[in-house]
């Protein structure tokens, strides 16, 4: 008898503390994680080089794409209208962690981002490295970094929601 009442109440404690762990919000398990240095490319609104992600400074408007995703294509004007929008001093940052140099070459991607009229820092996450650490497993994900994940979406949204997002987060 008390074998099943061990049982009883451990399959309950257990059922509840899986509740408990689903309804939690979405964090990032590595949000205190060391920032990743991500290489950018020389493209419309992008220079080549590097980019701390997250930054030490501010919030970041933070999407990860693909060439080959025809959402992430039609997302391009979506997210040229935000930026257009937003306080110009919050910094924009598209990554592809598509495998460049195998599948796709860095002249793939700065064709794909001239086509698809991006304006503002492209980068690479080689290795998935920013993907793992978000969790971007699908494209397109958008994410507002500020002290952490301030907000997260994965598919098509509407501009608004971007603007809105990063304003609550610029004012405070």
């Amino acid at each position: 008898m008390r074998r099943r009442h061990l049982l009883a109440i451990l399959g309950g404690t257990v059922a509840v503390g899986a509740g408990t762990l689903y309804a939690r919000p979405w964090q990032s398990p590595n949000d205190s994680a060391d920032p990743v240095t991500v290489e950018t490319l020389e493209a419309p609104g992008s220079d080549a080089g590097t980019v701390t992600v997250p930054p030490a400074d501010g919030p970041l408007v933070l999407e990860f794409f693909a060439t080959t995703c025809s959402t992430c294509a039609d997302q391009m004007t979506v997210l040229a209208d935000a930026q257009q929008r937003v306080d110009a001093s919050v910094p924009f940052l598209s990554v592809t962690s598509e495998p460049v140099g195998l599948s796709v070459s860095r002249a793939d991607v700065r064709e794909w981002w001239q086509a698809h009229d991006g304006a503002w820092l492209v980068g690479l996450d080689d290795g998935t490295t920013l993907a793992q650490r978000y969790d971007a497993t699908r494209v397109p994900t958008t994410l507002v970094l500020d002290d952490g994940v301030a907000w997260r979406h994965t598919g098509p949204f509407d501009a608004d929601i971007l603007v809105s997002t990063v304003g609550a987060v610029t004012d405070g």
